[in-house]
């Protein structure tokens, strides 16, 4: 009788369990990457843009050069991605608006540094710099890293703060040195509603810097807005788009423009790793 009553509470014990994680959910196995692109040429004004998938260049290719994915390190044919062939601005049958467009290129900027090229999102004003965030991994070992607006010349950035618990990094750069620059820029629309209320299905635009600062939006949709993903190893967005290497970093916005997160990753099977915007706002403190 007594083993009887014990089977019976150790089973009540899980149901209060599963209850208590009601509506959290696991994805295990999706195979999430980073989508930073390694950098070739000689310097960090490099012109020779991103290289393949593999992080090689090729020997005859447009993308040689002397540093460090050198000539000696030639990428097979198949795996070379040229600009040309990359799709266009958008790769969906909705197009942002003209206002909309501006406004996700203004918010939108592009680093580069010794090893690789991501992009990033305008955060924040902070007394008198300009805050940007993007995903660590894009500023890891990367550094020297230079940030580009959609106009101007690229600006070397300073550190602020690298997350030690999630893949994300915020950098500064002085107010005063964009003014004199003349350059142009917007901090992304923010607002925690908003991102309470995603739901799977709701369309999404991904912004990325991949040639250029801000020359790649992608439509995407939410798969589940509040997701554990074994890959990151924290909760994340989960979301449908196609990305490539050099997005790793950019907004992730819903289409009326307000920030959801950050992209960290993706895979083969066009989903994407959102860092959301919640997390992002407690890994600032």
């Amino acid at each position: 009788m007594r083993k009887r009553f014990m089977e019976v509470l150790a089973l009540f014990s899980l149901v209060l369990v599963l209850v208590a994680l009601g509506g959290q959910r696991t994805a295990s196995g999706t195979n999430l990457t980073r989508r930073t692109a390694p950098v070739c040429g000689t310097g960090p004004y490099s012109e020779m843009g991103p290289c393949s998938r593999t992080g090689s260049c090729s020997e005859m290719g447009p993308y040689s050069g002397t540093g460090p994915y050198s000539k000696t390190e030639p990428c097979s044919e198949t795996e070379l991605l040229d600009p040309k062939e990359l799709p266009g601005e958008v790769v969906s049958e909705d197009r942002p608006d003209e206002d909309m467009q501006q406004y996700l290129q203004r918010v939108t900027v592009r680093f580069q540094g010794s090893r690789y090229v991501g992009s990033g999102v305008v955060w924040s004003v902070e007394e008198d710099v300009l805050v940007i965030a993007t995903a660590a991994h894009v500023i890891t070992d990367n550094f020297p890293v230079f940030v580009q607006f959609e106009q101007g010349e690229p600006l070397e950035t300073q550190l602020r703060k690298v997350s030690d618990q999630v893949d994300l990094a915020f950098v500064e750069i002085p107010l005063l040195e964009l003014e004199n620059r003349g350059i142009g820029w917007q901090i992304a629309r923010q607002e925690k509603e908003v991102c309470d209320r995603l739901e799977p299905g709701q369309p999404l635009w991904i912004m990325g810097s991949v040639e250029e600062a801000a020359d790649r939006v992608y439509a995407g949709s939410v798969i589940q807005p509040w997701i554990y993903l074994e890959d990151f190893g924290n909760y994340m967005l989960l979301g449908h788009a196609y990305a490539v290497p050099g997005v790793s970093g950019g907004g992730v916005f819903t289409q009326d423009g307000f920030l959801v997160g950050i992209l960290c990753g993706g895979n083969d099977d066009d989903q994407t790793a959102v860092l959301p915007w919640s997390v992002m706002v407690a890994g600032e403190s």
